[in-house]
């Protein structure tokens, strides 16, 4: 090691320096990483806080939109509109109270869903000094008073409010003391009233703040502020900071350090947001980081200095000895524990000797080498070796002739018959139908599904035209069994070209069209670009599978298909593509237990090969989607009452009137409920299950009546035809016209305009 190191040409001197160089680099790397890192991560957290309440700011308005229009709803609403007035045009013996029963209806179901954030809904009749709330009716000194109590809000308060003139107002957060039978609790409500000018009853909505927090800002020790236009404090996290603590920037800056905090400002055409975050806590982050960082460096440096030592001496010793060995040719085993190392040095002896004698070798045959070693040694050809020395010394124009057979494996089997005995006769009788016209051809067997002929270009003018289209009819009587791909390949000048005109057909076998006959190819043809699905329509195609959806997935790789076949695809590319959807779906399925082992890959993989047909890929993609489909649907749905209740619901009345209120009503839950319960337990909307299964009714219909698509729209549910006509193309990317005239063409019914 002392006197490599001292030699500078030595490789363990330049291996160690170069380590050191790296760990040189590496260490100015993290060092300039951790000054730049102090200067920009508090820049990083400003954005971060920026980002966060942005995003609070949206989420926010658009609650206090959906809460205004819920409002609004409400207070229109017939029932309600109707009660009062009745209360302030009758007589106190002339009212029916128990019609307040429809109006608490309007009033209980919002006022319990989550998605509102609502503690309560108060309808304030104040001719009667009424409150129609969630659990029925109160009057509202009661209700102030007793139930929900608010120094803030007392009955007088909103006395006041029948006055005013706006419509909408968001009245500053206040702790109420809501008031139960076995309980009493003080909550943080944020009031929001709605009025219509001039009336006598008031809408109001208690919004639980708390919950507004948590669920759009989150709950940490950031301090978070809602103030008005006119200055005053509409909600706060705490009580550390008031209205007056927040500064107010200069030149329209949103953010800024004031005392220990951070102060980030968004502002709204009625609502200013805040969030101060303690400087304290973004200078303690900035600080550990740093530190970390620069004892990773540290340790990095001084192992990285031990590593370098070692395995430079390590590489040293054996690619030392393998040179000395080298130099001397004569190669002895190395005491290297670098296994890589001690084989290279045993076989260069031999690699030397070997190369000695195969350069002599290859002097003598290098023309047949190039010629025929390609085919010889990739596909093994047995055939007779002097007819390979006549083709080998042949110096004129050819053409190579390549059949490319296909097995119909499932009608070969039924016939107890073997592919390779089928190819043997074949092969035979190809030679005697070529040999006969062409007596100086060469028709050999490569493999199973591989037959070559190969042709003297004096011989092809006409004759290997009227061969090849006499073999087309006579191969095509036993399409049933089989299917045979015939190249042709262009003329090659002499013998050595035998490889290219092998590749040229090759190529051109696999721009085979999906169809059920022999295909002769002759030339190249432009095909599409090689059909893989963009990420969207994978995910898109996949997530429907997950949901158990597999009618929009059925549709969509028909729609796929019918691109592909209009753009006229190879069927080896045909085949790429459902070798993908098989190994995808698969993949999907192998948390679901055996149904996704690798004999249900093959089986599927068995069946593809048989798809010879844009109808039989089709017929064969369904099936795989529909199986995958109700293998995830199963175990998602087990043995659901509630989805097996509105499913078989769907499926037998689809051409009514359907909704999820009537269906809610017959099992008993609320809408809401029911709806996130079918999303959450099929992977679909409710209303995406009763347009899939009319428009699979629709697809029938098309196909096997003569009804119009007005006829067919009425009665499968769809009371208007352009809704219908949308929502068909919409899963089947065609309109129901233009799908009845495709079908028809592809069974031959119709012709296409």
């Amino acid at each position: 090691m002392k006197w490599a190191v001292l030699n500078r040409q030595s490789l363990v001197f330049k291996v160690f320096f170069s380590f050191l160089v790296i760990i040189l680099l590496f260490s100015v790397f993290n060092l300039l990483s951790v000054h730049l890192f102090n200067q920009s991560v508090q820049n990083e957290i400003i954005q971060y806080n920026r980002l966060i309440l942005k995003n609070t700011v949206e989420r926010y308005q658009t609650h206090i939109e959906r809460v205004k229009t819920l409002l609004f709803d409400i207070y229109m609403n017939e029932q309600v509109v109707a009660f009062n007035r009745k209360l302030h045009r009758k007589t106190e013996a002339e009212i029916d109270y128990w019609k307040a029963g429809d109006v608490v209806k309007s009033v209980r179901s919002p006022a319990y869903n989550p998605m509102f954030f609502l503690n309560n809904l108060f309808l304030y009749f104040d001719s009667r000094s009424l409150i129609v709330e969630k659990e029925g009716t109160v009057e509202a000194e009661m209700l102030f008073s007793q139930f929900y109590e608010s120094d803030a809000y007392p009955l007088s308060y909103w006395k006041e409010q029948m006055n005013r003139n706006s419509n909408y107002v968001l009245h500053p957060e206040a702790t109420f003391t809501v008031s139960t039978v076995n309980s009493s609790v003080d909550v943080q409500l944020i009031p929001f009233s709605f009025r219509a000018t001039s009336s006598n009853y008031m809408l109001i909505a208690l919004l639980d703040a708390r919950a507004l927090q948590e669920a759009f800002y989150g709950i940490d020790n950031r301090h978070f502020m809602i103030v008005t236009q006119d200055g005053s404090l509409l909600y706060r996290s705490s009580d550390t900071l008031s209205a007056n603590d927040i500064p107010v920037f200069a030149n329209g800056k949103e953010y800024g350090l004031v005392g220990n905090y951070y102060f980030f400002i968004e502002r709204t055409a009625d609502l200013t947001y805040v969030t101060a975050v303690p400087y304290a806590n973004i200078a303690s982050q900035v600080r550990n980081a740093s530190l970390l960082l620069l004892l990773i460096c540290i340790v990095s440096i001084v192992i990285g200095v031990f590593a370098s030592v070692f395995f430079s001496r390590k590489i040293n010793r054996p690619v030392k000895q393998m040179v000395t060995s080298i130099m001397r040719r004569d190669p002895v085993k190395l005491q290297s524990a670098i296994l890589e190392f001690d084989l290279i040095h045993q076989n260069i002896y031999e690699l030397m000797k070997e190369k000695e004698t195969i350069q002599k070798d290859l002097t003598g045959k290098r023309s047949l080498l190039t010629s025929f070693g390609y085919i010889n040694k990739l596909k093994a050809i047995t055939s007779d070796i002097n007819e390979w020395k006549d083709i080998a010394e042949m110096d004129e124009p050819f053409v190579i002739v390549l059949y490319q057979l296909h097995f119909k494996t499932r009608t070969v089997a039924s016939s107890q018959m073997q592919t390779d005995r089928m190819a043997y006769y074949i092969q035979e009788y190809i030679n005697v139908v070529i040999s006969e016209r062409m007596p100086s051809s060469h028709t050999f067997q490569i493999e199973n599904n591989q037959i070559l002929s190969l042709i003297r270009a004096e011989e092809i003018p006409g004759a290997l035209d009227e061969t090849l289209t006499m073999l087309k009819e006579i191969l095509d009587r036993d399409q049933s069994y089989f299917l045979v791909t015939i190249a042709v390949s262009s003329i090659y000048g002499q013998a050595a070209d035998l490889n290219d005109a092998y590749r040229q057909v090759l190529k051109l076998a696999e721009q085979a069209r999906p169809l059920d006959e022999t295909q002769v190819i002759r030339e190249y043809r432009r095909v599409p670009a090689h059909p893989v699905l963009t990420v969207p329509q994978e995910q898109e195609l996949y997530a429907n599978l997950q949901a158990g959806n597999h009618l929009f997935c059925i549709a969509f790789m028909e729609r796929i298909l019918d691109q592909l076949d209009k753009k006229e695809a190879s069927l080896q590319q045909l085949r790429e593509l459902a070798l993908g959807v098989i190994v995808r779906v698969a993949k999907m399925l192998e948390p679901y237990g055996e149904d996704a082992d690798s004999s249900m890959r093959q089986t599927q993989l068995e069946l593809m090969q048989e798809c010879c047909t844009i109808e039989q890929f089709k017929q064969f993609l369904a099936q795989l989607l529909h199986t995958a489909g109700a293998i995830i649907q199963s175990r998602k749905q087990g043995e659901d009452p509630t989805i097996a209740f509105v499913m078989d619901y769907v499926e037998n009345r689809f051409a009514e009137d359907l909704s999820l209120d009537l269906l809610a009503d017959k099992l008993n839950l609320s809408v809401a409920y029911l709806s996130v319960y079918i999303k959450e337990k099929t992977g679909a909307n409710f209303s995406e299950h009763i347009n899939a299964v009319r428009i699979s009714k629709a697809k029938e219909m098309l196909l096997d009546t003569d009804l119009s698509v007005k006829e067919i729209s009425l009665r499968i549910g769809y009371r208007n035809v352009t809704s219908f006509i949308r929502m068909f193309k919409k899963i089947t990317g065609i309109p129901p016209g233009e799908y009845r005239k495709s079908k028809m063409f592809e069974s031959g019914v119709g012709e296409m305009p």
